[in-house]
């Protein structure tokens, strides 16, 4: 078989999202245009989840090689009365607990995939993911743009994009996906998130019997150990 033939690009789009509320309130209070996003209880943190059905391939005992990842994004993000924002996409092979994900990120300088503070996983918010089930993830910082003056939106410009993860093959039926935006500060009183998209593309292929075997019951273990 040639390789065109194996060739697969997985995708999956992500909706734009708008949060408000006062400056004093601790949580979103006008939701209106969240748009399927939801909220970190108690904090300010928005997320979206979502997932790529593998199931077809599955069923014909078909793995998936990842080559890389990549992120789309919309023209722009802004925050209005903040001081920045942290943005984190992940593609996992198994599922995702927002909460956790939100710890790791904005406590533990850390993230799925990584070795987190001890006072993190103290509180039980370390165990979630590692390096082997979070195949894509990228991590970005973003701060108002000061070159815009004067700048009543919060137009954001990016500082700092880091991308991590294994690149694990996967023989599950299912890839979990999360968008998670950050807020750095308690007093911003609108967010907007752009729409987006992760791609990955690669590989789909059918292994040796024995290799499938393993690698569809390392999953299952996986999955279960959540």
């Amino acid at each position: 078989m040639d390789d065109s033939d194996r060739d697969r690009t997985l995708r999956i789009e992500i909706p734009p999202a708008q949060f408000s509320k006062l400056a004093e309130e601790p949580e979103w209070s006008i939701l209106d245009a969240s748009n399927g996003w939801s909220q970190v209880p108690g904090f300010l943190g928005v997320y979206w989840q979502g997932s790529i059905d593998l199931s077809g391939y599955a069923r014909d005992y078909k793995t998936f090689y990842p080559a890389g990842g990549v992120v789309q994004e919309g023209p722009y993000s802004f925050e209005v009365g903040g001081s920045g924002s942290i943005v984190y996409y992940i593609i996992s092979s198994v599922p995702l607990n927002a909460e956790t994900i939100f710890f790791q990120l904005g406590s533990a300088l850390a993230g799925p995939g990584f070795i987190n503070l001890n006072s993190i996983a103290a509180l039980g918010y370390s165990a979630s993911q590692n390096w082997e089930t979070t195949i894509f993830a990228e991590s970005q910082m973003l701060v108002t743009n000061s070159n815009i003056t004067p700048n009543p939106f919060g137009i954001q410009q990016r500082l700092e994009r880091n991308q991590s993860g294994s690149l694990s093959p996967t023989a599950g039926e299912v890839l979990y996906c999360m968008k998670m935006v950050i807020p750095l500060a308690v007093d911003q009183t609108t967010i907007g998130i752009p729409a987006s998209r992760i791609i990955l593309p690669g590989t789909m292929d059918q292994e040796p019997e024995l290799e499938y075997m393993m690698r569809l019951s390392r999953s299952v273990e996986l999955a279960n150990q959540v």
